[in-house]
């Protein structure tokens, strides 16, 4: 009995194994999470700010309007729903068991590696869609520009003789 007792006292005396800490594990969790979304704030600062001043100087036009609006909102859906996903991790219910939390944060934390496909569409459609209507406009635009330039030299060549000759006419009379 005397070999039991002293290996029950060996047993408590030693110090605890060496572990990860679950204060220290939390606490980075948390410091991601807080990391991430005061990126998402800056994300969307950066986009208001991209955007704000294109709006700005187009607003006269409605096409040009309706394709910022189109880069907005693939802008917009794609900083939701990767906010969503950071917020949902942050939401983690810390207090429930390790058996629980464990592979619910491992699992939400290996989300974030892969955009989901609706944010990948909203982020090339959006802008893509926006930016060539915005463009097509802007060929528009040019396309009559360069029409008027045309225009304004023909007249020149074709009709300003004939204008001259005509004045010179009238001069006569």
């Amino acid at each position: 009995m005397e070999t039991l007792e002293e290996l029950q006292s060996l047993w408590q005396s030693q110090a605890a194994a060496p572990g990860i800490s679950v204060e220290e594990l939390v606490s980075d969790l948390r410091a991601h999470s807080r990391k991430h979304l005061g990126i998402y704030a800056v994300k969307t600062a950066a986009v208001v700010l991209l955007l704000l001043p294109m709006l700005v100087f187009l607003r006269h036009s409605p096409v040009m309007i309706a394709g910022l609006l189109l880069v907005a909102t693939g802008a917009a859906i794609t900083l939701f729903l990767d906010w969503r996903m950071h917020l949902a991790l942050a939401r983690l219910e810390f207090t429930t068991s390790t058996a629980g939390f464990v592979p619910e944060a491992i699992r939400r934390l290996r989300s974030l590696k892969h955009p989901m496909k609706i944010q990948l569409l909203a982020l090339l459609c959006g802008p893509l869609a926006g930016l060539n209507l915005m463009a097509w406009v802007l060929l528009a635009i040019a396309a009559v520009l360069l029409g008027f330039r045309v225009r304004r030299r023909r007249f020149e060549r074709e009709t300003t003789p004939l204008l001259d000759r005509l004045q010179a006419f009238q001069a006569q009379e």
